[in-house]
């Protein structure tokens, strides 16, 4: 009977100031997941993270979820960047990282965009700005300042023209193209014309011509506008011209503009071609043949000043 007892008390005083038998404090016990199990009941992984991590490189990061535990610098929380590896372990290399290359055939710095291709290192004919429009002219290429007659030479979407403009009036004029405070005089030599030669770009532009009379005889202008592919614009119907010509210049601002409001003037008066009296065959300096016509208002010639505008679309 005592030693029954004996055996019951000890038994009772190991489970509550002793040792467990089911033991997971690295002692050595009887079942001790740490150690031989490969269940753990610390938190449901194995294998078990209290007898030290199987972290090869050091990054902080088990080998379970490291894709590569030789190179401290792959892991799931690591920056991708452009080395052919799977940096942060997402099962995707290089992603969204991958620079473009583009061959660059006339050695302008730019290259043609058709011929990009993702790599971390171009070839030695390829360079890393594309956006080239010509790739067989160093002189085209975004940002070019040279300009080239009916080329897009800065790859704008827009072609520069080198636009001839001949000009004529009875008795003088001064013109604009775009901005009338940038006007452009012309001189008393209306028997032979003026030829200007400006530089603009694809798109719609005005241009306005300001005319006079010097002797209160009879007054007109004629213009011929043409491009090197052949496109023409001349003075004709087509032209307005302003009803009220001694009105407060603030009332026709902005006239030698795209976007100025004309729908107040009128169309202008057709006088005649090239050879119409009392011109005759001036001004000799038109291109042979031109269709420009002399053109005016329907008032009496004493107003001396009038205001006749064009739009026009380069293509």
């Amino acid at each position: 009977m005592l030693v029954r007892l004996a055996l019951l008390l000890f038994l009772l005083t190991g489970c509550y100031a002793g040792e467990s038998i089911f033991d997971d404090d690295d002692d050595a016990v009887v079942v001790d997941d740490d150690d031989t199990s490969t269940v753990d009941d610390d938190d449901s992984v194995a294998p078990d993270d209290d007898d030290g991590v199987d972290d090869a490189d050091g990054d902080g990061w088990p080998a379970w979820e490291d894709c590569d535990d030789s190179d401290p610098a792959v892991h799931p929380a690591a920056d991708e960047i452009c080395n052919e590896l799977d940096d942060d372990c997402d099962g995707q290399v290089d992603e969204g990282v991958t620079p473009h290359w583009y061959d660059d055939a006339d050695g302008d710095g730019f290259g043609d965009p058709a011929t990009a291709t993702a790599s971390c290192v171009g070839l030695p004919d390829q360079v890393a700005q594309g956006g080239d429009c010509d790739d067989s002219d160093p002189n085209v290429h975004p940002g070019s300042t040279q300009q080239v007659d009916g080329v897009d030479s800065d790859c704008d979407g827009r072609l520069d023209w080198l636009v001839q403009v001949w000009i004529s009036g009875d008795d003088d004029f001064e013109w604009c193209w775009d901005d009338e405070d940038t006007m452009i005089p012309g001189d008393y030599t209306w028997e032979v014309g003026q030829l200007y030669e400006v530089w603009m770009p694809s798109g719609s532009h005005v241009v306005g011509i300001r005319g006079w009379d010097l002797h209160q005889v009879i007054t007109a202008v004629i213009a011929h506008v043409e491009l090197s592919d052949g496109t023409t614009w001349v003075s004709d119907g087509s032209w307005t011209f302003d009803p009220e010509p001694e009105a407060d210049p603030e009332s026709r601002a902005g006239w030698c503009g795209v976007g100025f409001d004309d729908s107040s003037w009128q169309a202008a008066n057709v006088i005649g071609p090239i050879g119409t009296s009392p011109w005759g065959n001036a001004p000799s300096s038109f291109p042979a043949g031109s269709p420009a016509m002399w053109i005016w208002d329907y008032y009496p010639v004493d107003l001396n000043t009038q205001y006749l505008r064009k739009q026009i679309e380069l293509p």
